[in-house]
């Protein structure tokens, strides 16, 4: 088999490689979630179509690169829109030959506007990226290309209606699992703490970025029409520190990172939950109703999954902690200083809970 066939091959699989991960990203409804995946599509375009020797393909997925790693990691949009457009105009100038090199370029604009805003506006333009791009293909005679962008269309236009359909059949009112935090939540986090628990107590926003990361499985989003309403945070502790918190007369800024684990498989658990934290005209009997319902889906899986929870310690310091704790059967175990009531379920009330 010569050489050019097998790199022609090479780069066919990069770009199925790019396509899947394409499809995959579209089904994700945060926009963060969607940036992230559709950097490894951008990668693995830049190599396909580096193999391939086509430099107008390679410079705007490039761009595509660059553009979409910096509304990943910045919340400021509109500069990186000019910058983009700035970008995709040269790389016009030195590629376009003729009309329809046109097209691709303008896929980009399109589709850049759209990853500037959320993930559904984010498939809406993709939707008429792809169909772009499909012209474009077919008329420099890429048949598998054009297959490609009109199979990534179609899959998008039945995201959106499937999306359609599900928001028809949840709630707008719900409480999801976040399984990253992005500087904008991290912020909204600590307005939020701000408002309503005031400086001193106060999240540090590098300490609760190195808490994710030590493990992701410890935030719930509450959430209204998609739009961040409030947060539960929790953590998973080593047995000896669950003991000395109970044991303190303060709540502790922070914990150490050591002690911090996570939730394994036939291994016992304690929680701390640091925060139920919602925003005031949330501060209902609607939203407790809600933690209610999420806290027992919650044992519900851990059970499921085997993980063995063997006691929940909350600390409560607006009166609406204290009422989702006391609607939550906690116990009342002591108050500590700064107005600040600790409260556990115990591994006996554990086990008491229907779940």
């Amino acid at each position: 088999m010569e050489s050019s066939l097998i790199i022609i091959i090479i780069a066919q699989v990069f770009g199925l490689i790019s396509w899947i991960l394409l499809i995959y990203s579209y089904t994700k409804e945060k926009i963060n979630e969607l940036l992230f995946i559709q950097i490894f599509v951008a990668i693995f375009d830049i190599v396909s179509y580096l193999l391939l020797g086509a430099d107008a393909g390679l410079l705007i997925c490039l761009m595509e690169l660059i553009k979409t790693i910096l509304y990943y990691k910045s919340d400021n949009d509109k500069p990186i829109l000019i910058i983009s457009i700035i970008g995709y105009l040269l790389i016009g100038l030195l590629t376009i030959k003729h009309w329809y090199a046109s097209l691709p370029i303008i896929a980009s604009l399109i589709d850049s506007y759209g990853t500037s805003k959320d993930s559904k506006m984010a498939n809406i333009t993709s939707i008429v990226s792809n169909i772009l791009w499909a012209i474009y293909d077919i008329i420099i005679l890429s048949y598998i290309g054009a297959f490609s962008d009109v199979v990534v269309a179609i899959c998008n236009i039945c995201v959106i209606f499937m999306d359609y359909k599900r928001h028809l059949r949840i709630s707008k009112f719900r409480i999801i699992k976040y399984n990253y935090l992005s500087k904008d939540t991290i912020d909204k986090i600590y307005k939020l703490d701000l408002k309503n628990y005031g400086k001193d107590n106060l999240w540090d926003k590098e300490y609760q970025s190195d808490v994710f990361k030590q493990n992701n499985d410890s935030f719930f989003a509450i959430e209204y029409n998609n739009e961040f309403m409030g947060y539960i945070n929790y953590l998973n502790v080593v047995y000896d520190e669950y003991e000395r918190l109970k044991r303190l007369r303060t709540m502790p800024d922070t914990l150490k990172l050591n002690d911090i684990i996570k939730f394994k498989k036939k291994k016992k658990s304690y929680i701390v939950i640091e925060s139920i934290n919602v925003k005031k005209k949330y501060d209902k009997n609607e939203t407790i109703e809600l933690i209610n319902k999420k806290f027992i889906s919650f044992l519900n899986t851990k059970r499921k999954r085997k993980i063995y929870i063997h006691g929940i310690l909350g600390y409560a310091i607006t009166e609406f902690e204290n009422d989702v704790y006391t609607s939550l059967n906690f116990k009342k175990i002591k108050n500590l200083k700064d107005n600040i009531t600790l409260y556990e379920l115990n591994e006996d009330d554990l086990k008491k809970r229907t779940i």
